[in-house]
Order: C-alpha cells, then structure tokens, then sequence
C-alpha cells in the first residue's frame, strides 16, 4: 500500500513537472514573439483561434523550436526522474519534491505578472452592481440621421503600431528616436496627454476604441462573441458606419494579414477595401526586400497610400485612406544598412524617417487640398521596453488646412484612444447634438475626456468592471 502512494505520489509530480515545463516554454514564445501581452488579449484569441492565421512562416517555426526545446526538457526530466541512477530513492523524495513545487512557484508567479492576471481575476469575481456599470449610465451615440456633414473632409489616418511619443528602452534613457518627427510639432497639431486606457493596449483594442468609442472587453461566459458570424460587436454604432453611409469610400492598407485577430471583420464596418499582405502577394508585389516576419513593410505600404491618394484626390467620392504601419511591431524590423543599435530603436529611427518622409510629400497636398491627416500610435512598446514605456503618452499628429483646432485648455488634459472615435467623425466634417461618441469626448471639442474627469486609474478600473450593457454589443 505505501508503495503504490509512493509511485502515485511519483507519477503526480512528473505530470506535475511536465506541465509546468510546457507552460514555461509556452510563456517564453509568447514574450519573444509578442512581448508581454495582457492576458485578455491573450484570451481574445485563444476564444478565436483561427483567427491566429496570417502568421509567417518564421514565427510559426519559431513556436515549432520552442515546442521542440519542450520535448527535449521533457525527455531530460523523465530521464531524471526513472532512470536515474546516481541519486537514492530517499533523496528524490526530497530534493525532486521540493524542486518541483520551487519550479511550479516561480512559473506560476511570473505568469500571473507577466500576463496581469490580476485584472482578469478581478474583473471575473465582481459581484455585477448597475449602479457600478460605467457603460450604462455614460455611453451614448448620435442616431445616424442626426449626424450632419456640413462638409466632407477626405482623411488620411495612419496607425503607427507601438508607437509612443517619448520611446525609450530604459526609464532614465534620454535619448530622442524621433528627431524629424518632432519638428512637426510646431508645424502641426499635436497632442501630449494621449494616455491608454484599459481594453486599449493591444492594436485591435485601440482600433475597437477608434471605431466605436468604448474598450475591447471580452463577452461574459463562454460562446457569447458571435461577431465572426456577423460583425464585429454587430450591435454597436461604428463612426464608419455613418462615414459610409454618407458616401465615403473606404480603403485599408495593412501590412499584415487581415484575418489576424478578426481585423477583416473589424473593417467591415465602413465597407473598407482591404488590401493587406494577401492582396500584395497576389499582385506580384511582394519579394525578399519589402518584407519582414510581420508582413508587408512600411515604406511599401507608404508608397502605395501615396499612389492611392494621386489616384483618387481628383475624384468626386469623398474617402478614407487608413494605413496601419508594422515594423515598429516587437522586436521591430530595419534593413540591415540602416541599423545602428542591433534592437528595436533601429526600427524607431526608421519609422521617424519613413513618416517625416511621407508627411513631407504631401505638403503641397495638406496646404492645398481638402485632405486632414490623422496620425495616432495605436499603444505603448511591447517586450523588453514595455516597462520603460508603459506610462508614456502616445503619438499624434493632426494635419490639415480643414482640421479643427483643438481648445488650448485642452491640450493640458488627459485624454485616451476612445476620444479618437469622435474626433475623426469630426474630422471628416460631421456634427451632431453634442460632442461624444461612445465614451469618446472629441479631442476638438472644449468638453472633458473621462480620462480628466474620472482619473486614469480610476477609469480604468470602471472600464474594467463588468458589464451587460457592454454585453449587449455582441
């Protein structure tokens, strides 16, 4: 009898081990891969696990390795645990024993860190209070008939992924990685106060906050998310939704895969035509210098924006050119004769470049047409910088002769991506009954952003709180 708890005893701390050495392997490819993600973002897509296509080829080969290295560290410990010969029976009753639970201690600490379980743990016990639901008593939306455009403004609106104004890779580094991109400051308008929120931290929870003016929360339960069946939170109001129905064409240029995370699905709402990393191959347009492991490379798509708004600037059909940028993406990606640093600052100075560039060629366009320029980072750096950038305010840039000016008091204000919703419906021209989208307040407008008037803290715990008005979306 002693001896079969023994070897039970035995056997439960050999899966023990093995799990925890798959779990470790798992944690390392994700950091590696895509740095420290939160773990609803993590969440979102194991819930939509196919929406994981559109990686290349490299990363899925890099998880095949870490997977591999798993096997390999498996296979040492069975050797160590049953075919040991230099260690006694008592011996392993007390070293393996105390090392397995050390083992399991420390990945399940750095896990529960890493991946901020601690916000999903605490968003998952809250008892629901309608008192307490944010999203009930301060979400509002124009009906689509009381949106009136006075003018129909065309936009251009680059998203520059993981891109904050102050990049840094420590917290007391100093040094500037946008040097060119600065000078606009005083050119054009810019906001310094523009701070993440929570559900907004990862590109298709800023693009969520943009569409619709509210965070990406997950839906309560199991199975609640019917959007791929549908759209995308099918029973929210997107701003693109009205640009489209008050003839706006419509164009997303994406370096990636659309299908990655539900982006297509995203980018229905509008009608945009997509052309991403499939459209791009397709034409014979892709080749080894335009491409790195994330897709399509950001001087391409800039060119290819650039040719789309000579084609179309001559037309009568108001539009919308939406350029998401890629090479920024952790561990970011810089050609070989522009490196300096050998990491993700290589990739900063580029993106610098290649946007001061670009912003350069439309000048005479900025001055003369009816175009605005809305450029935004869609959050902070991910990976080894996460934790020197985490508190930074993003990017922004507002270009355009037809821009509105945004109030003075303002601009010593907090503000978020969700008020980006409602400052590009006003953007393009429209006005309504008031100056809010969802939870957006337009950044043009005098009107405080929750994020001044709740406190960013504050607010985040509250988009963080449960809610079934929110549920109602999917």
């Amino acid at each position: 009898m002693q001896n079969m708890l023994k070897t039970k005893a035995k056997n439960f701390f050999f899966v023990l081990g093995m799990l925890c050495l798959l779990l470790f392997c798992i944690r390392m490819w994700v950091v590696l891969t895509f740095g420290e993600i939160h773990i609803l973002q993590i969440l979102w897509h194991i819930e939509k696990a196919h929406t994981l296509t559109g990686f290349d080829q490299n990363i899925t080969l890099h998880f095949c390795l870490a997977m591999g290295i798993c096997l390999a560290l498996c296979w040492l410990w069975y050797r160590l645990f049953y075919k040991r010969k230099f260690l006694k029976e008592k011996t392993f009753d007390h070293f393996f024993s105390f090392l397995i639970v050390l083992f399991c201690f420390f990945v399940s600490y750095d896990m529960y860190h890493t991946f901020a379980f601690e916000e999903f743990i605490k968003m998952e016990q809250a008892e629901y209070d309608e008192k307490k639901d944010f999203f009930l008593h301060h979400y509002s939306v124009p009906k689509s008939e009381d949106v009136v455009f006075e003018h129909k403004n065309n936009l251009i609106i680059i998203l520059l992924e993981s891109f904050a104004a102050n990049l840094r890779v420590t917290e007391d580094d100093t040094t500037c990685y946008i040097p060119r991109l600065e000078t606009l400051y005083t050119k054009y308008q810019h906001h310094g106060q523009l701070i993440n929120c929570t559900g907004s931290t990862w590109t298709i929870g800023a693009l969520t906050s943009w569409f619709f003016g509210v965070p990406l929360k997950l839906p309560y339960g199991v199975d609640k998310n019917k959007y791929l069946t549908e759209s995308f939170l099918p029973h929210a109001t997107s701003i693109f939704d009205i640009i489209a129905e008050n003839g706006y064409a419509n164009y997303l240029f994406l370096g990636s895969y659309a299908k990655f995370a539900g982006m297509n699905y995203l980018f229905k709402r509008g009608n945009f035509t997509i052309y991403d990393s499939k459209y791009f191959e397709e034409q014979g347009k892709i080749n080894e210098e335009n491409t790195s492991e994330w897709g399509v490379r950001d001087f391409f798509l800039y060119d290819e924006v650039y040719k789309k708004y000579l084609e179309l600037r001559m037309q009568d059909t108001p539009f919308v050119l939406f350029m998401q940028t890629i090479d920024t993406h952790f561990p970011g990606y810089c050609s070989e004769e522009k490196r300096k640093y050998g990491d993700i600052r290589d990739s900063w100075l580029d993106a610098d470049g290649m946007l001061y560039d670009f912003m350069q060629k439309m000048v005479p366009f900025i001055e003369q047409d009816n175009v605005t320029i809305l450029i935004f980072g869609d959050h902070t750096p991910m990976g080894k910088t996460l934790a020197a950038n985490r508190k930074s305010p993003l990017f922004n840039l507002f270009a355009g002769k037809n821009a509105p000016q945004i109030p003075a008091d303002k601009l010593t204000q907090k503000i978020n991506p969700m008020d980006i919703a409602p400052t590009i419906l006003q953007a393009a021209g429209a006005k309504w009954n008031n100056n809010q989208f969802g939870l957006g307040i337009s950044i043009f407008s005098e009107d405080k952003s929750f994020s001044e008037t709740e406190g960013i803290e504050q607010l985040d715990e509250k988009l963080l709180y449960y809610s079934k008005f929110y549920d109602k979306f999917f």
